[in-house]
């Protein structure tokens, strides 16, 4: 794409669409709206208002299996110290260690909790938390990753299953 092109955004999916180039489009109280696909048109041509009103902010993950969310613990004084790295579990966010390792509840591995987590379809979605993006559902990815943590215990566990 070049750089001096101007891109809007698909009211439904959020992607960037270039109103030159754009196969699709609708008007909708007279103002002209692009679209990445036809199927993102017609569910704008369905509901127009549903994808025009206001979002609310992002809010914490769907509770989705009809379980009560588990309330996170208050971090121990001794994780609360300056430099210490807290470990969390991205799917049982109570569980809280001071090394890396396997979730004792599911298995996962335990990611940093100082790293900030983004979106790989949508970069200006960043949280300090892994979960779900609110655009697209995607899984959130660590913004960061290095080798400072040492090595990646699930990528060991899924090497030994392998």
């Amino acid at each position: 794409m070049n750089p001096e092109t101007v891109t809007v955004k698909d009211p439904v999916c959020h992607m960037d669409v270039d109103p030159a180039s754009a196969e699709y489009s609708a008007e909708y109280k007279g103002k002209k709206y692009y679209f990445c696909c036809s199927h993102c048109k017609e569910r704008f041509n369905a509901d127009a208002e549903k994808y025009l009103a206001p979002r609310a902010p992002a809010g914490p993950m769907v509770q989705i299996a009809g379980l009560s969310p588990a309330k996170p613990k208050a971090p121990e004084a001794s994780t609360a110290r300056k430099g210490t790295v807290t470990y969390v579990c991205p799917m049982d966010p109570e569980v809280r260690e001071s090394k890396p390792g396997a979730c004792p509840k599911c298995g996962m591995a335990l990611e940093p909790e100082t790293v900030e987590y983004t979106c790989p379809m949508h970069p200006e979605i960043v949280r300090n938390a892994p979960g779900s993006c609110p655009i697209c559902g995607m899984a959130l990815e660590p913004e960061q990753v290095s080798l400072d943590h040492g090595p990646d215990p699930e990528l060991i566990d899924m090497t030994r299953r392998f």
